[in-house]
């Protein structure tokens, strides 16, 4: 039996992103056999918690294990102001502790920290500079004091040991997975050609190039339209300015911060999906689509091409014309948008959040000397 203390915070303040990843791994590591005890720490508020616990499949024993402060103030507390005081002090003994989102509080015991990606790092001019600073010292940190070191994709895993050396041998990478839909079947063309991305507005997501690809689709097939579906996040004033502005003009449809349900809506309605980051860690709506019959075009960038392998068509992500031209390419053809519509479900089902669960708990046993 292991006892393993789970950071569920973000499960429960975020919904999309970590969130997403932590809301899922956790349900996914309660339905694998064993007798594995989870300590569910949170720092969110009473009422979001309970959400999260009464979501969760029957399965192995867990119990909530609430923070004396909110996510912002643990924060302040353990990451900027480094005060000592370990976990183990606030919810008890464990055998493991799992950081899920890029960081982990003192401890005495073992812990695992989960490294999503390296945009901060990388690619700090598409984020929030307080929270590129704030990452900057906490994940070094993080990374020195982690047993284990989880990152979503291989290509995270070869930018940490890039960035960071001292940390290559406690790398293991876990992909993320995938909620596959009931009816995973190839789709019907659609009576409107509609393009769509997923995703939170922000810098990184590269909407500008994307929406300036949409004339040149629209030259061809002058009824296209291109669906943006997401969260407004950090620095997005000017790229809202810009999608309202190609709503105002007919070319864009935007869906602000859309529900699990509509999202499938949009999904069922799409005839394609367009990724076109600059940076991703892994990709999780390009697996999203995929397993939903969709065609993607994806951003021609090392953690895109992990994760879509050949189901994809891939663009340089600075190049209009190379983005146009292949969302053309599936509107032009019904066949190829079959084609990879069907390499998409298979790629897809690959990645299940059963196995994400399996190898993130090696990695628990690896950070115990198991």
């Amino acid at each position: 039996m292991t006892r393993i203390a789970f950071d569920a915070t973000p499960a429960v303040v975020q919904q999309a992103g970590v969130g997403r990843y932590a809301r899922e791994l956790l349900a996914a590591l309660l339905e694998l056999p064993g007798d594995d005890q989870y300590l569910v720490v949170s720092a969110g508020g009473e009422r979001d918690n309970a959400q999260l616990l009464s979501a969760l499949p029957p399965g192995a024993w867990r119990e909530l294990r609430r923070l004396p402060l909110n996510p912002r103030m643990t924060t302040l507390a353990w990451q900027r102001a480094r005060l000592p005081l370990p976990i183990e002090s606030l919810v008890g003994d464990f055998d493991v502790y799992h950081g899920t989102d890029f960081v982990v509080p003192p401890s005495r015991l073992p812990r695992v920290v989960t490294i999503h990606d390296l945009s901060f790092l990388i690619a700090p001019e598409f984020a929030d500079p307080d929270l590129v600073r704030y990452l900057t010292n906490a994940v070094p940190r993080s990374l020195a004091a982690a047993d284990i070191v989880v990152t979503v994709s291989a290509s995270v895993a070869a930018e940490v040991a890039d960035a960071y050396p001292t940390v290559r041998d406690k790398l293991v990478a876990v992909p993320n997975g995938v909620r596959l839909p009931a009816d995973p079947s190839p789709r019907s063309p659609q009576i409107r050609p509609t393009i769509l991305t997923v995703g939170t507005i922000e810098p990184r997501k590269n909407l500008s190039t994307l929406i300036r690809a949409m004339p040149i689709v629209r030259s061809d097939y002058p009824d296209a339209i291109l669906q943006i579906a997401g969260r407004v996040g950090w620095r997005a004033a000017d790229i809202v300015a810009e999608i309202r502005s190609a709503e105002a003009a007919g070319i864009v449809q935007f869906i602000e911060t859309p529900d699990d349900a509509r999202l499938e809506t949009l999904y069922a309605g799409a005839t394609l999906a367009v990724f076109p980051s600059w940076h991703e860690g892994f990709g999780l709506p390009v697996l999203e689509s995929m397993a939903r019959g969709l065609p993607v075009v994806a951003s021609d960038i090392p953690s895109l091409r992990e994760t879509g392998s050949d189901a994809a068509e891939y663009a340089a992500p600075g190049d209009v014309d190379s983005i146009a031209g292949a969302i053309v390419r599936f509107l032009d053809s019904a066949p190829l948008r079959d084609e990879y519509a069907a390499r998409g479900i298979a790629r897809a089902q690959r990645y299940t959040w059963r196995e994400t669960a399996r190898r993130t708990r090696r990695a628990y046993q690896l950070a115990t000397g198991g």
